[in-house]
């Protein structure tokens, strides 16, 4: 009798681990050690269940043969194998799960730290486009009206040629400081949010681009607001992405669609140019840092390409909240 009850403690505990074994062998991402280790426990389970087997045959044919084949010194050493597999294995379960959690730590600390690297950009560029703005553009517009005022004093053809080249010279650096400062720091992404935004830098872009037709599409998001952090983030993305597929794919036409899902915001940005290798991607696309961005923001990126034409489909997803 007490062999019989020795053997199904001994099955229980080699059940319990053969269990948490198989459970793990997915977290191990299916380790080839890992699941011949989980093999040989269940092959020892079933073992086991063969030894009860034989000893409930014999006690019930009233035998005690099973004594002679397995002493009791063997049983208990199986009890013993048993519990340290368990504990060994519920152990190990314990060290994965902990590793697991450190991993997911350190990811979220990594999202943090980009997060406030991207702030704290952002917050520099609003610096420097409101210096650019608010210090140089008064400046050269005092200048200009200078300029301007000379232009009413008698002047001879040569004086006349230097003014009016002066006054040329001060035009485009305030029309240059202007764009730097909105490159910078885009005023309308600050007051009228990213699909506005999107819309203004591709009208600026289009006639320098007269190969490729940018088709936009903002849907359901004109006008709609969220985190500022995200539209910024988002902005910068999907000017990169526009940027990229001009300068690389060749494209006839670059279609950006944006829409609002419920608590999601989408974007695909969709090329018929010649693709490239996500796998062997080149220093000048910068997918490591757009996919850098999308994930500060815990965002999901997909890219789709391949080289040789079919073009390049792009797909993001970024919670609204």
């Amino acid at each position: 009798m007490v062999l019989l009850i020795l053997l199904v403690i001994s099955i229980v505990l080699q059940i319990f681990a053969a269990g948490v074994a198989v459970r793990l062998t997915r977290t191990t991402k299916f380790n080839s050690s890992w699941i011949l280790f989980t093999i040989a426990l269940v092959l020892m389970c079933a073992m086991r269940f063969n030894e009860f087997a034989q000893a409930l045959s014999e006690r019930t044919q009233g035998r005690t043969n099973m004594i002679v084949m397995e002493p009791e010194y063997y049983v208990w050493v199986g009890v013993a194998t048993s519990l340290c597999f368990a504990v060994g294995v519920f152990m190990i379960k314990k060290i994965l799960n902990y590793i697991a959690l450190r991993e997911e730590q350190r990811r979220n600390s990594e999202k943090r730290l980009l997060s406030a690297v991207i702030r704290a950009e952002e917050n520099q560029r609003q610096i420097i486009s409101k210096e650019l703005h608010d210090g140089l553009g008064p400046l050269l517009s005092s200048v200009r009206m200078s300029v301007s005022a000379l232009s009413t004093q008698p002047l001879n053809e040569t004086q006349k040629e230097i003014l009016a080249n002066t006054e040329y010279v001060i035009n485009e650096a305030v029309k240059g400081l202007t764009e730097i400062s909105n490159n910078l720091s885009p005023h309308v992404l600050n007051n009228f949010g990213v699909a506005r935004a999107l819309n203004t830098f591709i009208n600026k872009l289009q006639p320098m681009c007269p190969t490729t037709r940018i088709a936009f599409n903002a849907g359901n998001l004109r006008g709609v607001r969220f985190n500022p952090d995200k539209e910024v983030i988002l902005y910068r993305v999907v000017c990169e992405l526009i940027n990229n597929a001009l300068k690389h794919a060749g494209a006839s036409l670059l279609t950006v669609d944006m829409r609002s899902e419920r608590e999601w915001i989408t974007v695909r940005v969709v090329d018929d140019g010649c693709g490239f290798d996500t796998e062997a991607e080149s220093d000048g696309m910068g997918l490591s840092n757009i996919a850098s961005r999308i994930s500060s923001i815990r965002g999901e990126l997909q890219i789709d390409s391949r080289p040789g034409g079919g073009g390049t489909r792009v797909f993001i997803r970024i919670s609204s909240k």
